[in-house]
């Protein structure tokens, strides 16, 4: 979340259109993508922003990622988020409340030949991060004289079933559970300041997520799902002031299932490869844009690849 003076009413009223008109033109699932490159930097105390999500993306990741994989048959996944971030302060140190609501549609096709479509609300996301070291809480001044070395966040994420869902139907944008993301985001940066033309920053991003039961699931009576494991790396690097390139990489495995206590035998393990591109168009606004594709997956890991546009509107 980076920061920004507080816009004129005639600017907020232009980002405001900007976000329906990227909402419109790129319609975008959940973090098929992991958290992203830069997710929990430091930013100014109090500070609020509109976070405009898009994702395009094909292979067999369901259409909120955190949930496993569709099985043998791929599927186009085309979405929304619109998200909210407020940044707060905990005994002197910066974390954000981030309210994400997923939307779009998710085809897949059919042993038949035919393609099923389903469009509706994913399972809403209420996230949390909290600095526990390197990320003191600061004003917008002190923010843009800040040395930083190395930060550290826990990260929580509580995923709600509010998505469509039903047990008959080959694709689905909610997954009929709840579900507890951890993780512990951290990053080395070499730079003068956040705002360094030529900053530098090697992140990482460990995270779990466990899953409650599916009491619905398309075959018997009740589905549970291991827990499953992230590993997430980033090395960016600004060019200028305005812009700022990142390699990016991502490592998932378990999840594996079990259907009324049998194991469904579908372990996961992928590595995928990316990279971003983000660039500031002004003080409040800026657009960051994703690509991932898989480099490596056992028969029941992630495959496909996605693309993902972040629009950020700075309050």
């Amino acid at each position: 979340m980076s920061a920004g003076r507080r816009p004129a009413p005639w600017r907020l009223a232009t980002l405001w259109t900007a976000a329906v008109l990227v909402y419109l033109m790129w319609p975008a699932a959940a973090r098929a993508q992991g958290e992203g490159a830069r997710a929990y930097e430091l930013a100014p105390a109090g500070s609020q922003a509109i976070n405009v999500y898009g994702l395009i993306g094909s292979g067999n990741s369901s259409f909120d990622p955190g949930a496993g994989v569709l099985g043998a048959v791929d599927a186009d996944l085309f979405g929304s988020i619109i998200e909210y971030v407020r940044g707060f302060t905990v005994a002197g140190n910066a974390g954000s409340l981030i309210v994400s609501l997923p939307f779009g549609e998710a085809r897949r096709s059919v042993e038949s030949g035919q393609t099923v479509a389903r469009s509706g609300l994913g399972d809403m996301q209420l996230t949390a991060a909290f600095g526990l070291l390197g990320s003191p809480a600061l004003s917008e001044k002190e923010y843009e004289a800040y040395h930083p070395r190395v930060g550290l966040s826990l990260l929580t994420r509580l995923y709600i079933p509010t998505g469509a869902y039903s047990p008959n139907s080959p694709v689905n944008l909610g997954q009929n559970r709840w579900a507890l993301q951890l993780g512990l985001p951290c990053a080395y940066y070499l730079g003068e300041s956040l705002s360094d033309p030529s900053l530098t920053s090697f992140e990482f991003i460990p995270s779990v997520i466990w899953y409650g039961d599916n009491t619905e699931p398309p075959s018997g009576n009740r589905s549970t799902e291991a827990p499953l494991l992230q590993l997430e790396g980033h090395i960016t690097r600004n060019l200028n002031p305005s812009i700022w390139l990142s390699l990016d990489a991502l490592f998932v495995q378990g999840g594996e299932t079990t259907t009324d206590g049998v194991s469904d035998h579908n372990r996961q393990r992928s590595f995928s490869v990316g990279v971003t591109a983000s660039v500031a168009l002004s003080d409040a606004v800026s657009a960051t844009l994703s690509y991932i594709g898989e480099a490596r997956r056992n028969d029941e890991g992630l495959r496909g690849h996605a693309i993902r546009l972040i629009a950020e509107f700075s309050l």
